[in-house]
């Protein structure tokens, strides 16, 4: 279970009755911390991802910001990448993997013999 806290949330967020439809459709569990402004919501990781995409309103994009910042980054194998599309450029390959150049530049490398 993730516990991510959702500072002002009544302040920030523009329709609060449709961020609680979205999150107790998903499972997940957002209540306010004591008396304050602040709010915590909490999930799995699997509910957390599928409240993200969920999520389309541009007014929300901080709540997704907010769940991105507190789930792990999922682990990429590049050569996996590389072998599905062989054509990605390198920053295409940071973008997606999330490795730096350096990691990127190195599994071009291999995976086309240059090492």
């Amino acid at each position: 279970m993730f516990s991510i806290p959702l500072n002002s949330f009544v302040h920030r967020v523009h329709d609060k009755a449709q961020v609680l439809d979205y999150v107790s459709r998903e499972s997940c569990s957002l209540k306010r911390v004591r008396r304050s402004r602040h709010w915590l919501l909490t999930g799995s990781e699997e509910q957390l991802r599928k409240l993200q995409s969920t999520l389309s309103d541009e007014h929300d994009l901080w709540i997704k910001g907010a769940i991105d910042k507190a789930l792990p980054i999922p682990i990429v194998c590049l050569e996996d990448l590389l072998v599905d599309t062989p054509n990605l450029t390198l920053k295409q390959l940071v973008s997606l993997s999330g490795c730096s150049m350096a990691e990127a530049r190195l599994a071009m490398d291999e995976f086309e013999g240059l090492s």
